[in-house]
């Protein structure tokens, strides 16, 4: 927090010592008290071990990015690494810092910088971290586009890092850079091969199965494989044509982790089978039935999937139970076969057939579904079958997207079929919009949270949910921002908001606080559920230690001194300090402005905001009396407390809340506030030293608005 600082006396030469902001205001005639301003800090993390070891050899897959960046790092002190998902940035941005600060310093320190600013802000320089030699930077800005404005201001701050020995890499996607091109280093993809091969030998410790996808020989599953080149092991390179070259760094570490899955042995065995002479034809074949059935199995299904949707035709019932199985794995097998039904309500001969023929059971089989003993729709036998039936599908049948995400909402509304599956439906809509085209995700979320939705608690928290981990993801992150915010701006959808408040109130918050309380702002305009929640999100990271409490304070100071019109301002100061909330942070705050007159001066001049305004009229009533009753149980410092009530009083008409707190009403006569009365009435106004804000509302003379000071009119108010 701020700390007051002795006065500074006039004359030339001053100085402010002890000072730990980033800048210092003198006001006044120079002899008052110094109040320190600055934003806080965007929040930084250490890179992780994790990520760290990626860029490190022996894990590392080479790729010309890293050194093309630690070469602009050496020359300007700022990288910009471009590309699109999948390009491999992150990990070339950690290994460009390694590069470019190793051979410097015997001692490096990585951090992630969070981009949390908005598309229409800019980075203040009092915002980024002071230079400090041997420390790296990386900010992934592929959530947001960079303006020029942006750009600038982060260019200037580099050359400052590269004076002092430092550097910051930024990630972005293409045409997302509007700054000098000098700096743009393009993302060259990784060999997706050798990135697996590295995890399964090193990082799974698998060196057998690392093998399997080596280069050579390149020998095809089949009658073919006998005739091939005598190997110490038979099966080496048996896998060489499983991954294309094409394929991204994550999707390559997944493949390697369901390789890792396959038992070494199993594969053996099905190699020797088809490579022993004495075995007929039907053992071979069922020896090249197994290896294939092991590339489907790691492959997530890609043939098999091929071949069901498409090359046998498949039509009507059987597609449509594949997919309600694939979106409903774990659901009773009459649930499935009930939602597949509704796939087209207006066809009820189509509806009739799901129950006619084949039985229904026997469709799931022969579409690659297992049933549980328990009959229940299940992939055991076939592990990732599911997500990979619904990306096909929706790639395969294009035409029927718009049929597709219509039947989902039918199903998963309040009262469908399966209402009870809507976390699991939306879990699987997430990881479909992130690869394909036409996403239906958001779609959907729209339709769960409309007015006619009926949308319950249960309901809203698995939006929150969703949408909290949407805003993780390289590919939707940018949309889910933008989302929550066009959220919260709607006065009239009570659901979005309480969303998008729930949403703020996690790991959102926490990661992009900044982000967050813009949105929360919106939401505190009103008075609802949503604001409630709201409230609490902003307690609880006011609550949260570290930097919390200033970055609310200044926050709200911000609100109060920007819109004080607006509602947001007032309902963030009344829940601040409110002491009867579960999380009290007025009891630190008034400890705090003991010794520090700018947390004091927030205090009167946010109550001064707050009591002329007329909606939270009631609500600035009832927080004055928590006050009272507060010190007159001990739990507030009554002389400071009511100091400060003092300088309101004396700074703002007494009407409304303040009126009835000072005066009373026959419902509000208990012993702590007949004793905050008079203490207010024989406490002489507060002397405390001049405040450094030119608008400061105790150095003005309060106005009726006939012109008379509030000093004359001060008596008793009418009933």
């Amino acid at each position: 927090m701020p700390q007051e600082l002795p006065p500074i006396a006039p004359f030339s030469g001053q100085s402010a010592s002890n000072n730990s902001g980033a800048t210092v205001q003198v006001a006044g005639d120079n002899t008052g008290s110094i109040t320190i301003t600055h934003r806080p800090k965007l929040p930084m993390s250490p890179v992780s071990s994790t990520e760290i070891a990626a860029a490190t050899e022996p894990l590392w897959a080479h790729t010309p990015t890293p050194q093309r960046a630690a070469d602009a790092l050496a020359a300007h002190g700022l990288a910009v690494i471009i590309g699109e998902t999948g390009m491999g940035r992150r990990i070339s941005a950690v290994r460009a810092l390694q590069t470019c600060l190793a051979g410097r310093f015997a001692a490096t320190q990585l951090y992630k910088l969070a981009a949390d600013w908005d598309e229409d802000e800019t980075p203040e320089r009092e915002t980024l971290p002071e230079p400090v030699p041997g420390h790296g930077y990386w900010i992934d800005a592929t959530a947001r586009a960079l303006s020029p404005a942006a750009a600038l201001a982060l260019t200037a701050w580099a050359e400052e890092l590269q004076g002092a020995g430092a550097c910051v890499v930024i990630t972005v996607n293409q045409r997302d850079w509007r700054g000098d091109s000098r700096f743009e280093v393009p993302a060259v993809r990784p060999d997706a091969i050798q990135v697996a091969r590295n995890h399964l030998a090193v990082r799974l410790g698998s060196p057998t199965q690392a093998d399997w996808l080596q280069p050579g020989p390149n020998r095809p599953v089949g009658r073919s494989l006998l005739r091939g080149p005598a190997v110490a092991d038979p099966t080496a390179g048996i896998f060489s044509d499983l991954i294309t070259r094409t394929v991204s760094p994550t999707d390559a570490v997944a493949i390697a982790e369901r390789l890792h899955r396959v038992k070494p042995e199993r594969l053996a065995k099905a190699v020797e089978q088809l490579n022993e002479k004495q075995n007929d034809d039907d053992a071979r074949q069922q020896a090249a039935r197994e290896i294939r059935a092991i590339r489907e199995e790691v492959l997530l299904w890609t043939d098999f999937l091929e071949s069901t949707l498409a090359e046998t035709g498949t039509r009507g019932q059987d597609r449509v139970m594949l997919l309600s199985a694939a979106y409903l794995e774990g659901a009773p097998l009459e649930l499935c076969i009930k939602a597949a039904a509704e796939f087209d309500p207006r066809d009820e001969p189509a509806a009739r057939r799901f129950r006619e023929g084949r039985s229904p059971r026997r469709r799931m089989r022969d579409v690659g579904v297992d049933v549980t003993f328990d009959d229940k729709a299940a992939f055991e036998s076939r592990p990732g079958l599911a997500l990979s039936a619904i990306r096909m599908d929706w790639h395969h049948w294009a035409h029927e997207r718009q049929a597709t995400r219509e039947w989902i909402e039918r199903i998963t509304a309040s009262g469908g079929a399966a209402e009870h599956w809507a976390k699991q439906v939306g879990e699987r809509l997430l990881e479909l919009s992130r690869t394909e085209v036409d996403p239906p995700f958001f779609e959907v979320l729209d339709h769960w949270t409309t007015a006619g939705s009926q949308a319950d608690v249960q309901r809203i928290r698995i939006v929150a949910q969703l949408l909290t981990r949407a805003a993780q993801t390289d590919e939707l992150g940018r949309d889910t921002h933008k989302k929550l915010l066009d959220w919260a701006t709607r006065q009239k959808n009570p659901y979005q908001r309480e969303a998008v408040a729930r949403v703020c109130s996690g790991s959102y918050g926490q990661r992009w606080p900044h982000t967050a309380l813009v949105r929360l702002r919106h939401i505190l305009g009103h008075d609802d559920a949503a604001t409630e929640i709201a409230e609490d999100a902003l307690v609880a990271h006011a609550a949260s230690g570290g930097r919390g409490l200033t970055h609310v304070v200044e926050t709200v100071e911000s609100w109060l001194d920007k819109h004080p019109s607006h509602a947001a301002g007032p309902r963030a100061f009344l829940a601040l300090t409110d002491p009867s909330r579960p999380n009290n942070v007025l009891a630190s705050l008034i400890t705090i402005a003991q010794t520090s007159p700018s947390i004091r001066d927030f205090l009167i001049s946010g109550w001064h905001t707050t009591l002329k305004q007329p909606e939270v009229r009631e609500r600035a009533h009832q927080v004055l009396v928590s006050w009272a009753q507060a010190v007159h149980e001990d739990h507030l410092n009554r002389d400071f407390t009511f100091g400060v009530l003092t300088d309101v009083r004396n700074a703002h008409e007494p009407v409304d809340a303040m009126s009835r707190f000072l005066y009373g009403s026959p419902e509000h006569e208990d012993p702590a506030l007949i004793a905050a009365r008079f203490a207010l009435a024989n406490l002489r106004a507060c002397t405390h030293t001049q405040c450094s804000r030119s608008d400061c509302p105790l150095t003005q003379s309060p106005i009726t608005a006939d012109g008379d000071s509030s000093e004359e009119v001060l008596g008793e108010p009418e009933r």
